[in-house]
């Protein structure tokens, strides 16, 4: 004969049959990727992605490559406080957007790194959270430039006959697409449109829609290291000793900023200004540039490399990588930022 139900072991079922549920969904949803609503998100700045992507911010967190620690990806607060390490890889062009990171990993440029052997794998686009959990392999064979924006991740796919390619993936890792059957550089997206110059046969500034179709020439020339910043698209000018130019977004005239050899430069988040490495053999050194009255001053001399910016903070590095320095906006002062290596 069957026991009567009783008010507490209805009470147990019903317990159980939540817990199983609460494993099931669980079960079900953790690897279930949260893609962004809008579909205007970015990952991080032009700017920065010329200079490597080794810094971004996202919601009061800054996300680095420490160059103290091979390049591997640590984090800190926007104020520079509560550094920490997130994760073994050797990273770039990293992009950030709600809870995910995005980047490359070069685990193979690691020296006698154990950790490389037991990995998903060595080189590769690779997203992980922001917490440094989940990491999951988006594309495994070696890339360089990584961009986020909207819910695709669009990167250098390298083919062993065919060398680097433009490509587009989900963010969740389907929908792989090739944009461009050439090696541009997809530092500045935005608008529907991939801005960037020509690799191969021509250096012209030119646009393609972000499905790889409408390709236009913007402006003809022999053009590098292409970013853009509000209603303008900065280049380098190799016809011109490397000169710092930049043109309507749409096409124009042509102005020069600045009119000397330069190594890399950086525009502000807010357009005001552009920080640059004069490398002309006499005044070399990193330099400002107020856009508003075009007075230039020098920040500090000598030779620098990889200008990422922040809400508050321009880092670089000397060229040879042995110093990470910043320069604060509000108090225009340099200094060391010494970061401890965590094991």
């Amino acid at each position: 004969m069957n026991k009567p139900l009783t008010f507490k072991r209805i009470l147990i079922y019903i317990i159980s049959a939540a817990f199983i549920g609460v494993i099931i969904y669980l079960l079900l949803t953790s690897g279930k990727i949260t893609m962004y609503k809008d579909e205007s998100t970015t990952g991080n700045t032009s700017g920065n992605l010329l200079n490597g992507g080794l810094f971004c911010e996202n919601d009061g967190k800054i996300y680095f490559a420490n160059p103290y620690d091979s390049n591997k990806l640590y984090c800190m607060d926007s104020d520079l406080s509560n550094v920490k390490k997130l994760f073994d890889d050797r990273v770039s062009y990293l992009n950030s957007a709600g809870k995910y990171i995005f980047y490359t990993k070069r685990n193979d440029q690691l020296e006698n790194d154990g950790n490389a052997l037991l990995s998903l794998s060595t080189t590769g686009l690779f997203r992980i959270t922001t917490s440094g959990h989940s990491p999951a392999k988006l594309y495994d064979d070696p890339t360089q430039v990584v961009c986020l924006f909207g819910n695709n991740i669009y990167y250098q796919h390298y083919d062993q006959k065919k060398g680097l390619e433009l490509y587009s993936t989900k963010i969740d890792k389907s929908e792989e697409k090739r944009i461009l059957s050439e090696a541009a550089a997809p530092y500045a997206v935005s608008n529907g449109k991939i801005y960037y110059t020509g690799w191969d046969k021509e250096h012209n500034i030119n646009s393609i829609n972000i499905d790889g179709t409408g390709r236009q020439v913007i402006h003809e020339g022999n053009f590098t290291s292409l970013t853009r910043q509000g209603d303008y698209l900065y280049f380098m000018d190799m016809g011109k000793d490397y000169c710092l130019c930049r043109i309507p977004i749409e096409g124009g005239t042509v102005e020069t900023i600045v009119n000397q050899r330069i190594a890399t430069y950086n525009v502000a988040e807010d357009g005001s200004a552009v920080y640059y490495q004069i490398d002309n053999g006499n005044d070399n050194g990193l330099y400002k540039l107020d856009l508003t009255n075009n007075n230039s001053s020098l920040i500090l001399s000598g030779n620098y490399n990889y200008l990422n910016i922040t809400s508050n903070y321009l880092f670089f590095e000397s060229f040879d990588q042995s110093e990470l320095y910043t320069y604060n906006f509000a108090s225009q002062s340099v200094n060391p930022l010494n970061i401890e290596k965590e094991d």
